[in-house]
């Protein structure tokens, strides 16, 4: 383990505890730095320990990641990512997607003229996007990799949270990005609803994959830090929100934790739990879950207070 420090402060500052959580039997500690309230892990694992987290099961078996219902509505989720940004990037340039999946989104990208590149920190989301004609390089992003100024849009859909340093990896992106460039991402609310009700058993924290929890005031001053002004910010996503909902209350109600999300993905854990005697009541209450979530989600994203994020931010200067 490793100890965890602010990645906006970038200098070890006076923290207070912010929660504990549990995951796979090990007991894992959030703190909240008291100069700027950033939520983040501490300690943290090591990177060979971290990626013990991130195995087979974790990416979901097959040649997709979740089953095939699922996936058609992921690329209608990924559709619409595409048809929000071309409001602030009606021509197509060059764009990133870093942790980018099986490359749904970069397929749909590239259907409307762009240049595309994917990175990936494992081998089997990459191969399935390379089999989609997408390129893709293992890692994280260093420094020269891309051209300075060579690409007009870098995205991160829930994947800054899982990123060691934030911070760092937003300065090489800040030098790989033209100026009036956009970056786009998702992530995580720690100041929403949902995060405030559920706490520990929120869906969406995650740990210790989750290694940084943004509020839109953090997350601004993050990216303001690395040359990024805001000019998007959405509270209201269909496809994440109203499933942390669900999965949340099925979590506080003591089902064995995220087995509904191991269940909707394509691999050999969901015949296990085919087999399982909690399933139907699990699927049942899930279904019952469902319209309440999307209501209460609505109602949250227009008060300001949605599970997740989504915002865009423009490169000045």
């Amino acid at each position: 383990m490793e100890e965890g420090i602010c990645t906006i402060c970038r200098t070890p500052t006076r923290s207070t505890p912010y929660l504990s959580a549990q995951a796979e039997g090990t007991l894992f500690h959030y703190q909240q730095c008291s100069v700027c309230g950033l939520v983040f892990l501490n300690p943290q694992p090591d990177p060979e320990e971290l990626l013990r987290y991130y195995g087979r099961d974790y990416y979901g078996g097959g040649e997709q990641k979740f089953a095939g219902g699922i996936e058609t509505l992921r690329l209608f989720f990924a559709l619409s990512r595409v048809c929000r940004l071309k409001k602030y990037l009606p021509r197509a340039g060059r764009a990133l997607d870093i942790g980018c999946g099986q490359g749904v989104f970069l397929q749909l990208l590239r259907r409307e003229g762009w240049k595309v590149q994917g990175t990936e920190l494992a081998e089997e989301p990459a191969r399935r996007a390379r089999q989609a004609g997408i390129p893709v390089s293992l890692g994280e992003i260093q420094e020269g990799q891309f051209e300075e100024g060579s690409l007009d849009l870098v995205t991160l859909w829930h994947v800054i949270e899982h990123l060691r340093d934030p911070a760092g990896m937003l300065r090489r992106i800040s030098l790989m990005v033209g100026n009036k460039g956009l970056v786009a991402l998702s992530t995580p609310n720690v100041e929403s609803t949902q995060a405030r009700v559920f706490r520990e058993r929120w869906f969406h924290l995650d740990p210790p994959r989750h290694l940084y929890l943004f509020s839109p005031k953090t997350l601004d001053r993050l990216m303001a830090r690395a040359g990024f002004r805001m000019i998007y910010l959405n509270h209201f996503s269909m496809e994440q929100n109203p499933y942390g909902w669900v999965q949340s209350a099925l979590n506080r109600m003591s089902f064995p934790g995220g087995d509904l999300y191991s269940f909707l993905k394509s691999q050999p854990e969901r015949k296990r739990l085919e087999n399982s005697p909690f399933l139907a009541k699990m699927l049942l209450l899930s279904a019952a879950l469902l319209l309440p979530s999307i209501l209460i989600s609505l109602l949250m994203a227009w008060r300001g207070e949605g599970g997740t994020l989504e915002a865009y931010f423009i490169k000045e200067g």
